[in-house]
């Protein structure tokens, strides 16, 4: 008879641990402290490329668009590159995916000298005091976001991705198709 109520509650305990998981699952995780759902909310979200040109990530808008912060003093920045590399080879000829890949080094020298050590295809740009990262929310490197066409911030992603990941691919490809 113990073994019973044990188990009775054993199962009762499971389907409570269960559902409640599941009952959280429903609604999207909270966003962190300092980040933003749609890149329009905030005034200005400047960047620059190589050539200085800066553009505004808060007008982004009509693409899938992958923003990705790094630095090459942040090891696992550096082992996530080729990864991200090979990853965006595959969708750099689309017109409808875009992806920034914002260095927080303070100048293009040490990207530059980076880069000679671990060539890569990244559109890569640059933000020297990591303004734009810390209106994004991103107090650690590396860090993703995922904004959709209509500049809402879908996901964020601490931490490096495992950018060979199939599934990754295909999450990237669901969000392409809607």
């Amino acid at each position: 008879m113990k073994t019973r109520t044990f188990l009775a509650i054993a199962f009762a305990v499971a389907i409570v641990a269960v559902g409640s998981v599941w009952w959280r699952s429903l609604s999207p995780p909270a966003s962190p402290s300092g980040a933003i759902a749609f890149l329009s909310a905030a005034p200005s979200l400047p960047i620059a490329d190589r050539t200085g040109k800066t553009v505004d990530l808060s007008k982004a808008k009509g693409k899938l668009f992958i923003i990705h912060f790094w630095a090459t003093w942040c090891p696992p920045c550096v082992e996530e590159v080729p990864a991200l590399s090979r990853f965006w080879e595959k969708y750099q000829g689309r017109d409808d995916i875009v992806l920034y890949a914002i260095s927080v080094d303070k100048d293009w020298k040490a990207i530059d000298q980076f880069n000679a050590k671990n060539p890569n295809r990244l559109p890569l740009f640059i933000d020297p005091e990591a303004a734009t990262a810390k209106r994004f929310g991103t107090t650690q490197y590396p860090e993703t976001y995922i904004v959709n066409r209509n500049g809402r911030v879908l996901d964020r992603i601490p931490g490096a991705v495992s950018w060979d990941d199939p599934e990754i691919r295909k999450r990237i490809d669901q969000l392409l198709a809607s």
